[in-house]
């Protein structure tokens, strides 16, 4: 059975969802800091960022592309179409996420070094498999929001939470012994078991909802064809966004270095940052990046039908309840930063460094919904140049900012904010010239 969900809805499903995961990431970063400490944080984040950046370089365009092409098929009235662009995706994703993971085992000394985190070898060894785990799930997830059914992408995201807090704090427990390394690695562990079992649930769900429906034959080449014109310019996107990260972090570290401060006290800014600071911050973050998971397919499909009064509908009400909440949030963050930190962490240690960075969350929440718009309605290579210079403005300031003694660690919230304030204004300005051009390929 296909839902038919309104916008609105499958976002509260999924930011239901991701205050669950989020809630449960946070419960399992809190015993996890008394366990390996900000030098202990600095290895897991070292490892998950590189996982982060190998999951973009296999994978991040294929799953907007599904959920595009789903939909535009689905508001054709073809749901066996829809069928096989999940079909032939899942085989496209499967051979890139098994690629993905080999490289990240075979080169996890390598990242390791290049992230000047040596000891971080281990737990990207650990969280390698997740990523062949999340491309084979991401295309049921995909095809499952093309559709506008956000619940199976909602359960699953709790199931990997609960499963990865449980298995991430038994395994962190039990390596103690064998030093914060090996630690570090077993709390990571936990998200590649948590990644399988979700996995194995959107799968299994997929297969179930959709047995009855006839595969459409005879197009592969036009569907794989496709699939691969429109994720291309997104993986690129991600791919070039996700590098710049990496190399952000190591000039974040280097800078650090460069501004007078021992090899120790880097190490425990960066944790600190990274460990309490970023994860506040992503909080509010991840949960209002629904908005923009929600509204592609549901943009995609007007777009299909040539429906520009519903396009202009969707875009109006996504952005205003985007900025009511983005606001919000940056308000709470910057009021109460001191006692969330306090709550969660029992240490205030980073509440200037979540001080700063709260306006960000408002920027980063318009920048990611008016980002998933414009690539809905096929404006990708616009997305693509403000997400360029949001990288490149955040490496510059890891660069001059972070180095200055005065401002150390704190050159990093600065840069973000800026950067994404110039990457927000950017993406409205270019949607604006969307719905205001004449020409006849505008879209609204």
């Amino acid at each position: 059975m296909i839902l038919k969900n309104s916008f609105i809805q499958g976002a509260a499903i999924l930011m239901v969802a991701n205050a669950v995961s989020k809630i449960l990431g946070a419960v399992l970063k809190i015993p996890l800091t008394y366990i390996i400490h900000e030098e202990g944080m600095a290895v897991y984040n070292t490892a998950f960022g590189v996982y982060a950046m190998l999951l973009a370089f296999v994978m991040s365009g294929v799953p907007f592309a599904v959920s595009k092409m789903s939909a535009a098929e689905l508001a054709k009235e073809n749901p066996g179409g829809a069928k096989a662009i999940v079909r032939y995706s899942s085989v496209i994703l499967f051979l890139a996420g098994l690629i993905g993971s080999l490289v990240m085992w075979f080169g996890a000394d390598f990242f390791a070094l290049a992230m000047k985190e040596g000891r971080a070898a281990w737990a990207i060894r650990a969280v390698a498999p997740s990523v062949l785990l999340v491309a084979v799930g991401d295309a049921a997830k995909s095809g499952f929001q093309g559709e506008g059914n956000m619940l199976p992408t909602a359960v699953s995201q709790c199931i990997e939470s609960f499963i990865k807090l449980a298995a991430g704090y038994f395994f962190a427990v039990w390596l103690i012994g064998y030093g914060t390394d090996k630690s570090a690695a077993g709390a990571i562990f936990g998200v590649t078991v948590g990644e399988l079992c979700a996995t194995a649930m959107l799968v299994g769900s997929y297969w179930i909802m959709h047995r009855k429906i006839k595969r459409e034959r005879g197009k592969s080449r036009v569907y794989t064809r496709e699939l691969i014109e429109t994720a291309m310019p997104v993986m690129l996107m991600a791919v070039t966004g996700s590098a710049l990260s990496v190399i952000d972090t190591s000039v974040l570290r280097a800078s650090l270095l460069r501004a007078g401060l021992s090899d120790a006290t880097a190490r425990y800014l960066y944790g600190a940052y990274t460990g309490y600071a970023m994860t506040v911050l992503n909080l509010p973050s991840g949960l209002l990046a629904t908005l923009g998971v929600s509204i592609i397919p549901a943009i995609s499909g007007a777009v299909a039908q040539g429906n520009k009064r519903r396009i202009r509908r969707l875009t109006k009400n996504g952005l205003l309840l985007c900025a009511v909440c983005g606001i919000t949030a940056s308000a709470v963050v910057a009021v109460l930063g001191d006692f969330i930190l306090d709550l969660l962490f029992n240490n205030t240690a980073s509440s200037m460094m979540l001080r700063i960075s709260a306006p960000s969350i408002f920027f980063i929440c318009m920048m990611q919904l008016s980002g998933a718009i414009l690539q809905a309605m096929g404006y990708t290579g616009r997305v693509f140049i403000s997400s360029l210079v949001v990288g490149v403005i955040k490496l510059l300031s890891a660069i001059f900012l972070v180095s200055v003694p005065e401002i150390n660690i704190y050159g990093a919230p600065i840069g973000s904010d800026i950067a994404f304030f110039v990457g927000m204004m950017m993406n409205l300005v270019f949607l604006s010239y969307a719905g205001t051009c004449k020409r006849k390929k505008c879209l609204v």
